[in-house]
């Protein structure tokens, strides 16, 4: 099996997911309410940050976790329309080389696999049949209500390696004529588990290392 992975911020979406996320709950007067409950809590990790006393990977983790909070008891169904609301605005953003690619991937048999940081309810309502399978970010619900009690989990970094090979552990994988698509290099370690990575829009550290390998870059430059 050839499958071919993708990272979703500044690869599918030119921007960050969660600064879509927070001026929508900022700006909607039905969900501006929730606003000050994510700024409470996030307040201490984005000022330690800029103080330089708080990593940004914890602060960015934060950034996620004060999101979920802030929408403590909600409704599964509730949630998920805030989602689709979100979802239908980000649509027209999303790099119709990489939609068209992804279409051409899954006709010649990849089995391919959205993998994010972003939630997962989002991905889904952006992507309700586009990818084989998709990896995000969860919300945690108990009796159908957001629950705050369970640990979040963010996916970054080598964590997505752990769930791609455990989605694939009874499996045989053909790494070596698979493809992986990411900006940044915080996803070097997806790009190196295939035999084709694919450099999307960049950023500086990545550019040099694809272009060192010989990697297929994707950028209004090429």
């Amino acid at each position: 099996m050839r499958i071919a992975l993708f990272d979703f911020d500044g690869t599918i979406y030119p921007h960050e997911t969660f600064e879509t996320l927070r001026l929508h709950m900022r700006d909607n007067q039905k969900y501006k309410k929730y606003y000050k409950h994510f700024v409470v809590r996030f307040a201490p990790s984005y000022f330690g940050y800029k103080l330089k006393l708080v990593p940004k990977l914890k602060m960015q983790y934060k950034a996620l976790e004060s999101y979920v909070h802030a929408f403590k008891g909600m409704s599964k169904e509730d949630l998920v329309v805030f989602f689709k609301m979100v979802a239908d605005d980000m649509r027209e953003e999303l790099r119709d080389e990489l939609l068209e690619r992804i279409d051409e991937l899954r006709k010649n048999n990849y089995y391919t696999i959205l993998i994010s940081g972003a939630f997962t309810p989002l991905l889904e309502a952006l992507f309700p049949n586009k990818f084989d399978h998709i990896i995000g970010s969860t919300v945690n619900y108990k009796n159908n209500k957001v629950d705050t009690k369970q640990p979040f989990k963010r996916v970054f970094g080598t964590k997505k390696i752990e769930l791609i090979r455990n989605h694939f552990k009874d499996q045989k994988i053909d790494w070596n004529e698979s493809q992986a698509y990411s900006d940044s290099l915080s996803d070097l370690s997806m790009l190196n588990l295939v035999g084709q990575p694919v450099a999307v829009y960049p950023d500086h550290s990545l550019t040099k290392i694809a272009e060192a390998n010989n990697w297929e870059i994707i950028s209004n430059n090429r």
